[in-house]
């Protein structure tokens, strides 16, 4: 193993561990409730320390969330992908879409699961919405540049940025509340036909 070799090596032991700790969390929550497992139940399952584990997380609240991480790199990939002449709500729209079919592509019980945990934990929800504030931020960058301005000292891609994460939480949130039955891209839509105000329009 050369030196130019280990840290690659460290972070993917990293990143495993952080994957299993999640997983075997995920599994205690569902089968015994998230507020009725401890996190020394969680540490005792997966043979680690509170130490070892606040190197990961900070705390019991970030395991039901820790997926935003990836659903976030998604969304900002999905931005970067958008062809170059779509309208900045209309790259937004479709982005968000592709990013919420991610999901489909994975253990969708297992999402629906988590998020019904969070939609009845108040600490969880509000650890979800400052985490997905960290998505809009993902976001504005690759969105500013599309519409060649500067994210720093220009308002509209931030604020079109926020809007669409908002539209995604708020979609995900009125899907569960339907016991996740409707068409979660469909309230998507119905967020950004809102937000370009054709909701008002058709009434």
């Amino acid at each position: 193993m050369t030196e130019g070799q280990a840290p690659g090596l460290r972070e993917r032991k990293k990143e495993r561990t952080r994957a299993q700790i999640i997983e075997t969390a995920i599994d205690l929550f569902l089968k015994n409730g998230y507020e009725q497992t401890t996190l020394d139940e969680v540490l005792g399952a997966v043979e680690i320390s509170r130490r070892t584990f606040f190197r990961y997380f900070e705390s019991k609240e970030d395991l039901l969330i820790a997926w935003m991480d990836q659903l976030i790199e998604v969304a900002r990939e999905a931005v970067l992908a958008r062809p170059p002449g779509e309208p900045p709500v209309v790259a937004l729209r479709n982005a968000v879409r592709d990013t919420l079919g991610h999901l489909f592509e994975r253990n969708l019980p297992r999402f629906v699961a988590v998020q019904q945990f969070v939609a009845k934990t108040p600490a969880v929800r509000a650890r979800q919405g400052e985490r997905l504030g960290h998505g809009a931020e993902a976001i504005c960058e690759p969105l500013a540049a599309r519409m060649g301005l500067d994210p720093r000292r220009d308002i509209a891609p931030r604020v079109l940025a926020s809007c669409s994460v908002a539209i995604m939480q708020c979609a995900i949130e009125a899907w569960i509340a339907c016991g996740a039955t409707g068409d979660l891209l469909e309230l998507v839509d119905e967020g950004f036909r809102a937000l370009a105000g054709e909701h008002e329009r058709q009434r």
